[in-house]
């Protein structure tokens, strides 16, 4: 047991009651002189109070969002390393290049420090806070998170944000329902932030013609509007007067 790793486990801030029995559980058994932890996949399930699959998801969450990195070792337990914690392998003394999904390399030229990978971690979620701000139906925040962060892989944080903003003009321009709008992670997996919007300006509300663009198609719609602001209409549309005139709506 570490005190000190148990703390830090606590300090984390998830949203996700699951996940942080998980860290929790992962923390309780970091050994300090190795360097890593090594409880096994029904132990943690056992602390967590859930299934094996959900440890697993879990798991991958944590790797993603850079909480834990995982050292495979079939068929043995798998090792988990705290970024936070541990920047070499303690058995070897190597520096440790980890990856989330596929494992670690040991490799002596590769330096990864504690201080780079705390920054990137508070980096990651100040964007993701930023786009998540933007969003405009703002449901499924883990999974837009988990989605936020692969989609980091193709593009960058500026370029999400300014896609998102310009979608979220579009639906309110549009009036688009809620129920219509895709949930943000489905933003993301399917990639919109190349979408070419087309917004649609909106339509002038009734003005009597006092917008430049209103010209008068007959009659009628003519003297409804001429007959209420004659003096405006002589003063500031000229071009409104010339087309009665020449139509025979206004003889003066």
């Amino acid at each position: 047991m570490s005190i000190k790793a148990i703390t830090w486990a606590f300090d984390q801030k998830l949203d996700d009651p699951t996940a942080k029995l998980v860290l929790l559980g992962i923390a309780d058994k970091y050994n300090e002189d190795r360097g890593y932890a090594w409880p096994s996949v029904e132990r943690l399930a056992e602390m967590a109070d859930c299934t094996e699959r959900t440890i697993n998801r879990k798991i991958v969450m944590l790797a993603e969002l850079g909480l834990v990195q995982i050292l495979r070792n079939p068929p043995q337990t798998n090792r988990y390393f705290l970024p936070t914690l541990t920047n070499c392998h303690p058995d070897t003394h190597d520096r440790v290049t980890l990856t989330p999904d596929v494992g670690v390399t040991l490799t002596p030229s590769v330096v990864q420090t504690i201080e780079n990978d705390s920054e990137q971690y508070i980096s990651f979620k100040s964007a993701f806070e930023m786009f998540w701000d933007a969003v405009p139906r703002k449901q499924g925040k883990k999974g837009a998170m988990r989605a936020y962060k692969t989609a980091l892989k193709d593009t960058d944080a500026d370029t999400l944000l300014t896609a998102m903003k310009a979608f979220t003009a579009d639906v309110k321009v549009k009036g688009t329902e809620s129920r219509f709008i895709p949930l943000p992670a489905t933003w993301l997996n399917q990639g919109r932030w190349d979408d070419d919007l087309a917004v649609e300006a909106p339509q002038p509300h009734e003005n009597f013609g006092i917008s430049q663009r209103w010209m008068p198609k007959t009659e009628e719609q003519f003297k409804s509007r001429f007959d209420r602001m004659p003096n405006w209409y002589r003063q500031n549309r000229p071009d409104v007067i010339s087309v009665a005139k020449e139509a025979g709506w206004l003889n003066e």
